[in-house]
Parts: C-alpha cells; sequence; structure tokens
C-alpha cells in the first residue's frame, strides 16, 4: 500500500510539472499574439519616435491601428491627438515611425528632425500642427496603440506608455510613486523594451515603473531604432526595408557638378533616371562615414533636369532620392 502511495506521488508530481510547463507554453504563444512599443524615442528638440513590433507569425495590416497622445494628463480622446497607421509590418518585424519634422528650411514649422533620425523612419507622422500632433510628446504624456474592433466598432488599446489620466513632473521615474523622483525615464531618453516583455499593456495601470519593463539609454541614441530582440523570436528581428524618396540627404541639391549623398547602407549600385524614364550613368565614390555612409556623387556631365536616384545595397535593400542639375 505504501509503495502504491508513493508511486501515486510520483505520477502526480510529473503531471503538475507537465501541466506547468503546458501553461507556460501556452501563455508565452498568447503573449506573442499583438503589436506592441518595443523603443521609445523622447529626444532633443523634435526628435521624437516609436518603434512598432510584431511578435506573431503573420503580417499585420496598419490600417486598423492608430497612435494616440494622452496630452499632460488627459483622459479624453481627441481625433488632433491620433494619427492614423499605414502600411504592414512583417512577422518579427518593426516599423519605425518618427514625427514629421523634415523641412530643413524650416519654413512653416520648427526645428527639423536630424538626418540620423529620419533615415530611421519607415512612416512620418503629425506633419501639420494644426491637424495633429499625436507624435509631439514630450515627457508627461502617456501614449498608446489603439486597434479597431470590427465586433464592437470600437478602438481598444493594445499597448499603454505611461500611464493614461495620470501627468508625471516632469516624467516618469524609476521610484514611487513613479511620476518625478528618482531617475527619469520618459524624459531626453531613448528606452527599449526588454526582450522578456511579449505582449502590450492593454489595460491603463495603476501606476507605471518604466523600470520593470524598459531598458533606459542616453538622449538621441537611434542605433537601434529598426530591429528588436525579443523571447517571441529567435535573436534580433532585422528586415531590407525600402526607404521612400526623400529620407536620403543629398546635398548640395540643386547641384553643379558633384554632390555628396548620405546612405543609411552601404551603397553596390546606383541606377539615376532622368525625366523620361531614360537611365544615365553616374559615378560614385566611397568618401566616408560618420553617423552615415557618404558618397560622392559626379554629375558635371548631366543636362539640367530633375532625376531620380536609386541606391542599392548588396542585400538588397533600396533608398531613393531626387536630384535637380
Amino acid at each position: 500500500m505504501w509503495r502504491f502511495f508513493c508511486d501515486f506521488c510520483t505520477m502526480k508530481k510529473t503531471i503538475g510539472i507537465f501541466c506547468i510547463a503546458l501553461m507556460g507554453a501556452f501563455q508565452a504563444k498568447a503573449q506573442c499574439n499583438e503589436l506592441f512599443i518595443s523603443e521609445y524615442v523622447e529626444g532633443s528638440r523634435n526628435n521624437k519616435a516609436l518603434e512598432i513590433y510584431n511578435p506573431t507569425v503573420n503580417a499585420v495590416d496598419l490600417s486598423k491601428y492608430r497612435v494616440t497622445r494622452w496630452q499632460n494628463g488627459s483622459a479624453a480622446w481627441t481625433a488632433q491627438m491620433s494619427d492614423a497607421l499605414s502600411g504592414t509590418i512583417q512577422p518579427k518585424d518593426v516599423i519605425v515611425v518618427v514625427l514629421d519634422r523634415r523641412d530643413t528650411t524650416q519654413t512653416g514649422q520648427d526645428t527639423p528632425v536630424v538626418l540620423p533620425l529620419r533615415l530611421k523612419a519607415d512612416l512620418f507622422l503629425s506633419k501639420d500642427y494644426n491637424t495633429s500632433y499625436s507624435m509631439s510628446f514630450n515627457g508627461d504624456d502617456a501614449l498608446s496603440i489603439d486597434k479597431y474592433n470590427d465586433a464592437t466598432a470600437k478602438w481598444v488599446p493594445v499597448d499603454i506608455f505611461g500611464k493614461i489620466g495620470e501627468r508625471p513632473s516632469p516624467a516618469w521615474s524609476d521610484k514611487p510613486p513613479y511620476t518625478g523622483t528618482g531617475t527619469w525615464y520618459s524624459l531626453d531618453k531613448t528606452l527599449i523594451r526588454k526582450d522578456s516583455v511579449m505582449t502590450g499593456v492593454a489595460k491603463n495601470p495603476l501606476e507605471f515603473n518604466p523600470k520593470l519593463e524598459w531598458v533606459i539609454n542616453p538622449r538621441d541614441m537611434f542605433d537601434s531604432l529598426g530591429s528588436h530582440t525579443c523571447l517571441c523570436a529567435q535573436g534580433p528581428t532585422t528586415a531590407v526595408k525600402t526607404l521612400a524618396i526623400g529620407q536620403v540627404a543629398v546635398y548640395p541639391n540643386p547641384a553643379v557638378t558633384s554632390a555628396l549623398v548620405f546612405l543609411p547602407f552601404e551603397m553596390e549600385k546606383l541606377v539615376c533616371l532622368n525625366a523620361a524614364g531614360q537611365s544615365v550613368k553616374v559615378g560614385f565614390n566611397h568618401v566616408g562615414m560618420d553617423d552615415m555612409l557618404q558618397y560622392s556623387l559626379d554629375v558635371a556631365h548631366l543636362p539640367a533636369g530633375v532625376y531620380t536616384l536609386e541606391f542599392i545595397a548588396q542585400n538588397g535593400a533600396k533608398a531613393s532620392a531626387k536630384l535637380i542639375k
């Protein structure tokens, strides 16, 4: 009888361990099923960005998502504080959303986003401050990624940064009550979500302690934007991204005999098309590296006009820009 009881206990313990492991597997699977913010950039001047991560095994259509800024402790949603997203995020990939302050002449808007951050962007939001300023956060604004629910016809948060309805002074911090005491996290910092985080904060928290899920980094650190390491995937996620026209710096532009181009990757091939769509040869030389790779373009032989430049990397990454001669 005693031996039977011991065998029963052993079997019960084994089943219990198996059930715990199985529950853990199901929980991990359930966690990796919705978009969340993987990086937060609150930099100098207008250098603001969010990196959004797709932990799922499917491509996600962003047309059902939006970014909302809950300004200065407000808990009331307004259209001016929210911007719709667009495009698609591939599985285990990210999209980098940047405040749309690209006008280097500063005509009609304030200080532009710096070039290294502009080159990281997949999507620019909040171009006209009078219409929208979801991306103009300043350390004391909660943010959320919202998803449209077709069944209820309502928007619901899938991830919340900060605490909606609370305004810290001047930023959320790492010591109770997390509203300014200790080290400031949400002001003048770049925050990266810990790799152990596999789901967003879908319910407004009772308190926001940033050190639980975020790794703090210095202001204006943009190097990590474009990939994210998460336990939902094996290793860091990266993807070849096609940069839109306007995201590459060409100087001077208009050009006379030569121009400098700044790229986020090493160029292997350059394609130059004239206004008629015809390919024309343009020579280039690698001239140095700062925050980006720099190339000198020989354009002295080109007739006056507008040209489309396409820069191609060895791994297939592409970027485009307009050149005026």
